[in-house]
């Protein structure tokens, strides 16, 4: 997609904090990747195995690691770094389009009485802010967002459209809720009485703490009784579900279609792969990381890493990977060996 206007090469290189080697007053109109690179873009190549094809695109700059700039240039300007994702993200933040800002709430808006209302709130169409809740200086509510009784979103959170903050939920400072998340649904909670589940009311509430975000569709669940729990820098995909009484550490990163079951503790920087399944009350040490699809039942000590259904650790799950495919050849073998032995007992 083109870009509105071009940036100049030594600029985009201070705001990542990168040395230029080349010409620093190309304009740049856009970053692309090296498949769709033409002239005025600047392209990345995370390592040196990418830097090749990078050479050979129509890219005008490369962003390259420290350890490729040495390498022959090829008429390219190379865009310096340290870590050319961290890189990456700076320079593309100067081209995201500016967010909404300053004090506004729209005409179609619903904001209820009693609610608390910090500096620079800009409230899109169709919100609608319940009784008693706290908005924080520079909260942004887009279109259709939905934030409950008593609720409290920190300064600088945003909401994008049709996200939802239920009933005494507390958001922090400076996390996104992406469209259609929904933050304090009722949690799972059921007991039998006869052939009959009867609903166990869920009267807690969901705790995010500060720089989390939360993607499109994802849902968690209000607790039982007290908090379900996000720490601080969580990340969390699309399409997650996280069940009530939960805690999660600071600095996770959960993948989508992950699911963590009910009173799961999660320690710090634990990584959940695409449709992990967590079972309910075990706790998962910090530094985890569980690959995609692992089935989790039982609790891990720290710096866990766990595969296959149900998970064991990965290195012993990989050698029973590599002993099944080669079941068909054994068998073979040991059919031969069972024939040799009938050959020699006819013999004898």
């Amino acid at each position: 997609m083109a870009q509105a206007s071009q940036r100049r090469l030594g600029d985009l290189a201070r705001l990542a904090d990168c040395a230029v080697l080349g010409d620093a007053e190309i304009g740049i109109d856009r970053v692309s990747s090296v498949d769709e690179a033409v002239a005025g873009c600047l392209t990345f190549a995370v390592d040196e195995r990418w830097l090749d094809k990078a050479l050979a695109s129509k890219a005008s700059a490369i962003i390259v690691p420290e350890s490729a700039a040495r390498a022959e240039r090829r008429g390219k300007t190379f865009v310096v770094a340290a870590d050319v994702r961290a890189a990456l993200a700076a320079v593309l933040e100067s081209f995201a389009p500016p967010l909404p800002s300053g004090e506004f709430t729209h005409a179609s808006a619903l904001v209820e009485s009693g609610v608390r209302r910090g500096g620079e709130v800009w409230i899109g169409p169709g919100v609608i802010v319940s009784e008693g809740a706290t908005l924080g200086d520079g909260v942004k509510l887009f279109a259709g967002a939905y934030v409950g009784r008593a609720s409290t979103l920190g300064a600088r959170t945003l909401l994008h459209p049709r996200a939802t903050v239920l009933d005494e939920c507390e958001i922090g400072a400076d996390c996104i809720l992406h469209a259609g998340c929904v933050i304090g649904s009722d949690g799972f909670g059921f007991v039998r009485v006869g052939a009959e589940q009867v609903k166990i009311p869920q009267i807690g509430n969901v705790v995010v703490g500060d720089r989390v975000e939360i993607g499109a569709c994802s849902t968690i669940d209000r607790a039982v009784t007290g908090s379900t729990t996000i720490g601080a820098g969580t990340k969390i995909d699309n399409l997650v579900q996280i069940g009530h009484n939960v805690q999660i550490g600071e600095d996770c990163t959960i993948c989508a279609q992950t699911g963590i079951a009910g009173s799961v503790i999660v320690g710090p920087h634990v990584t959940f792969a695409g449709q992990a399944g967590i079972g309910g009350h075990i706790t998962i040490g910090a530094r985890s990381l569980i690959l995609g699809q692992a089935g989790v039942s039982a609790s891990l000590p720290e710096d866990s890493v766990v595969s296959g259904t149900l998970a064991r650790p990965h290195r012993e799950n990989m050698q029973q990977q590599v002993l099944v495919r080669r079941l068909p050849k054994l068998v073979e073998q040991i059919r031969a060996l069972a024939d040799a032995v009938e050959e020699l007992k006819k013999r004898r």
